[in-house]
């Protein structure tokens, strides 16, 4: 039996329109994040909550768009985070930062909850 989240298989939700919203979000991330104004958009410590609220959002629009098991969600969501990390490398005005993966790690972690949560929830309705 797939470890997918109970939420996912519930409402069968292998939406299209979700995984789209997760595949814009991500290019939203690199393009949006390419642009000039991008630099300093977001000032301290507000950027933290920025990382920890999209990577969030990512891995729950992954978990819904594609019923994927757990740790693959973590996988494929932190592996996005380090990318978008190193992409920054390369663009003016901006910088890499080890704290703000940790605070897309944590904005995973949050969404793993609340989809465990979820599980436990939908056990109990059915």
């Amino acid at each position: 039996m797939s470890e997918a989240p109970a939420i996912a298989r519930v409402f069968g939700v292998r939406n299209r329109l979700v995984a789209l919203a997760f595949l814009l979000s991500i290019a939203f991330l690199f393009i949006g994040g390419a642009q000039p104004e991008a630099a300093g958009l977001i000032q301290p410590p507000w950027d933290k909550l920025a990382h920890v609220t999209t990577f969030f959002a990512l891995a729950l629009l992954l978990a819904l768009g594609f019923v994927l098991p757990i740790w693959q969600i973590v996988g494929i969501s932190l592996v996005v985070g380090v990318a978008d990390e190193l992409h920054q490398l390369w663009l003016p005005g901006r910088t890499t930062d080890l704290l703000d993966w940790l605070c897309d790690v944590g904005g995973v972690l949050l969404a793993v909850l609340v989809l465990r949560l979820g599980q436990r929830f939908w056990r109990g309705v059915r």
